[in-house]
């Protein structure tokens, strides 16, 4: 099952999953897994207090679908949880725990942005049509002869306005020392 299936398969909007960077993995959001659940009939079967302490929850969830029935453990601590509310994220992350296991999601590297502060979604801008236009000038020079694929692929990476600026500027950086170059071993 890949992420295209499960979009189709729980009307998923664009805004329900994005892919984390770092980890290569699919991210959902706690609402898709939610809408996931409902759709699926999932059941909440039971939640135990494991642990509740003043920087420390830990739940024992259990949910079951059909006859399948699935039990881990969501936690939260000052550590790994940035939420002032411990027993919300460690329940929210208990649950979507069990129902992505439900439904086999974990087996195609798919996860809930709940389970870990790293997976939340990336602030995405959009680059400006001068960049843009700059870009595809600037990766016509010569000096990219070769390594065009490798600038494209760096280019599709940048999120922000500054590394859109600071990538556009080594490239006119790179294009003038090679041009200096030249000139150098021409004279």
């Amino acid at each position: 099952m890949k992420i295209k299936d499960i979009q189709a398969k729980y009307e998923l909007s664009k805004d329900d999953f994005w892919l984390h960077q770092q980890s290569g993995q699919w991210i959902l959001t706690h609402n898709a897994v939610e809408k996931i659940a409902n759709m699926e009939g999932v059941e909440l079967v039971d939640i135990k207090v494991l642990n509740s302490e003043v920087d420390l929850v830990r739940f024992l969830i259990t949910m079951k679908l059909g006859a399948k029935t699935i039990s881990t453990i969501g936690e939260a601590d000052r550590k790994n949880c940035h939420s002032q509310y411990l027993g919300a994220m460690a329940e929210k992350r208990g649950i979507d725990r069990c129902v992505l296991k439900l439904i086999n999601a974990y087996e195609y590297g798919i996860s809930s942005e709940v389970e870990a502060d790293d997976f939340a979604r990336p602030t995405y801008y959009e680059k400006r049509e001068s960049h843009l236009e700059k870009f595809a000038a600037l990766l016509e020079h010569p000096y990219f002869n070769g390594k065009r694929n490798d600038v494209k692929n760096q280019w599709k990476k940048i999120v922000s306005l500054s590394e859109t600026e600071l990538f556009l500027t080594q490239m006119e950086q790179r294009i003038e020392n090679k041009e200096k170059e030249l000139e150098h071993e021409n004279s």
